[in-house]
């Protein structure tokens, strides 16, 4: 008896031992795990799409941050779902960005509004972050009294001097809520990398708007450029003033040339574009508008030889001589009689098949990511080129429905009366913009003498080039995508791309600012554009119908299975220590 407690106690004794020294070394082992987690970086993304992976560039971008940067997020205090789901993210996204600077990226959030009753207060600063850059959002308040909430859902960034607005929240322009939440949480690390960014460049960039022949420019396109005076310098372009377009702009923008370009017009571009500038084409083929039927009720519209075929056609293109009709189209409004006084004209809207509504041609491209419709006006198709080194994508396109006028076309009111025939349109998803992207090839190459280019060579800080660096342009069959209309009455710009017509705001300011933004980009930030957070909604009928049923499931079966362990676990027990 005494001999088998003598063997059973050293026995309980080692296993003493080997419980105390597996609790040590696990306890060791966390904190070695911890000491090494504060020094090295790591994280696992499990999403299919790299949710919360930050692409190349950005890492990149943030890598290099010297100094600190401050965001202030304005998305504080009581919100419904979706906005606190948006506050959530932002948080998330600027902790990822934190992370990859070292600490270096500060933020917080603001209720602008907290605080303060007083009506006066209140509207200086509802002003104060309006003049910032920032866009209200106005939200019905679930009380038994009806009452609206203003918020701004959007963020400043901070660095030394500099200030850069950022609006978090998509517009909604007739997407689902849900959408319109799942789109913004998607572009939250372009927008925030894309200001963070611009707060290194040593200075704004420069945008010029090209005049003399006729361009857009002051009123008609103030909205836009207005925004654009935010993160660059703005200014006005004419050729017969310079010797070559200067070198310190990075964008010029062709506003719908009305006359044609001489030779010498057409070098100081295409040197412009060899030596690395920008050029945003919105050209029209066509002369055609709808002024001209103000006056009269038909009209016959005929190219407008710009002289400038041959050169989009050495960059890799044409723009056809020709119209869009398209059964996707904005209407017009047209007299039909008088009121019920006998006075005033009534009018009605008819839809006007030259005013096409064009189509993202290309989602996943940095430009037209999770874009709008944008809104055209006698537009003409493009045909790509092929051209060695020189790359292509159609970023917009006429709908399905779609038939070409060729020239000589016959713009005629009498189309309003028509019901289109849809089996005549055949011709669908025409090109209307492209942008192009490699080494483009001067349409001067081999034409200049042995004179011409010593002169050349007299101008300091040029150099004559046969083919470009690589370099991007963009060209649109519309110049009047860039269009504002003008509220006289009040004296300022309507938004670029709203019809008052049908109350509704097309994507035709995004797209140029997308586009001048992808031109500039050097760094390859834009491509955070084409980030995809996947919308993943519940099935709202299998949920009524089995929402019950899975609760069940849910509550009841970690209970079984807890159960189930502790009852193997004491079986097992019993059976390995049985005497």
């Amino acid at each position: 008896m005494n001999s088998e407690k003598q063997t059973k106690l050293p026995k309980r004794k080692s296993h003493k031992r080997t419980a105390i020294f597996m609790v040590l070394f696990s306890f060791a082992i966390l904190v070695l795990v911890n000491m090494l987690s504060s020094v090295v970086h790591t994280r696992f993304d499990l999403t299919k799409e790299g949710r919360f992976s930050l692409t190349k560039p950005t890492r990149q971008l943030l890598t290099n941050v010297e100094d600190v940067i401050t965001v202030k997020v304005y998305l504080e205090g009581s919100f419904p779902a979706g906005f606190k789901r948006l506050r959530n993210s932002t948080q998330d996204m600027l902790d990822e960005f934190r992370s990859y600077t070292g600490n270096m990226l500060q933020y917080e959030f603001i209720d602008p509004f907290e605080g303060i009753t007083d009506a006066g207060e209140r509207k200086a600063i509802y002003n104060q972050l309006m003049e910032k850059g920032l866009q209200p959002q106005r939200l019905i308040e679930n009380t038994e009294e009806y009452s609206e909430k203003v918020i701004f859902p959007g963020a400043l960034v901070i660095y030394g001097s500099r200030e850069f607005p950022i609006n978090l929240l998509e517009e909604q322009r007739g997407r689902g809520a849900e959408e319109v939440l799942n789109n913004s949480i998607s572009l939250l690390e372009y927008k925030l990398a894309n200001a963070i960014q611009k707060c290194f460049a040593k200075g704004k960039g420069s945008i010029a708007l090209l005049e003399g022949h006729g361009e857009l420019g002051g009123r008609d396109v103030s909205d836009v450029l207005l925004s654009l005076s935010n993160y660059y310098l703005i200014s006005t372009l004419n050729l017969d003033n310079y010797d070559i377009v200067p070198m310190l702009l990075d964008v010029l923008i062709i506003a719908k040339p009305q006359t044609a370009f001489t030779e010498l017009q057409k070098f100081k571009i295409d040197q412009f574009i060899m030596n690395g500038g920008k050029v945003l084409w919105l050209v029209d083929n066509m002369a055609a508008d709808l002024d001209s039927l103000k006056t009269r009720n038909q009209y016959m519209a005929r190219p407008l030889n710009l002289n400038i075929e041959d050169q989009l056609f050495k960059y890799g293109l044409r723009v056809n001589d020709n119209l869009i009709q398209d059964v996707q189209c904005n209407p017009i409004p047209l007299v039909v009689g008088v009121d019920k006084s006998g006075n005033a004209q009534q009018q009605k809207l008819f839809p006007w098949l030259y005013n096409p509504v064009f189509t993202n041609a290309n989602p996943d491209h940095p430009i037209t990511k999770n874009m709008d419709a944008v809104a055209g006006e006698f537009a003409s198709t493009i045909d790509t080129i092929r051209q060695k080194g020189v790359s292509k994508e159609i970023l917009l396109s006429s709908s399905q429905y779609t038939k070409l006028m060729y020239d000589p076309v016959m713009i005629d009111m009498s189309l309003v009366k028509q019901k289109p025939d849809q089996t005549l349109f055949k011709k669908s998803f025409q090109p209307v913009a492209v942008a192009l992207e490699g080494r483009f090839e001067s349409v001067f190459k081999n034409r200049l003498g042995f004179g011409t280019k010593a002169v050349l060579d007299t101008i300091d800080g040029f150099e004559l080039r046969d083919e470009s660096i690589i370099n991007k342009m963009i060209v649109v069959s519309d110049g009047d995508i860039i269009k504002n209309d003008f509220d006289y009455k009040n004296d300022r710009p309507m938004p670029l791309g709203f019809n008052k017509y049908v109350n509704k705001t097309f994507a035709n300011k995004d797209f140029i600012l997308n586009a001048i933004e992808w031109l500039l980009d050097d760094s390859g930030i834009i491509v955070a554009r084409s980030k995809d957070v996947k919308l993943r909604l519940l099935d709202s009928e299998r949920i009524k119908s089995e929402g019950s049923f899975w609760q069940m499931i849910n509550i009841f079966l970690p209970l079984a299975a807890v159960l189930l362990f502790g009852l193997l676990y004491g079986f097992v027990r019993r059976k390995k220590y049985a005497t």
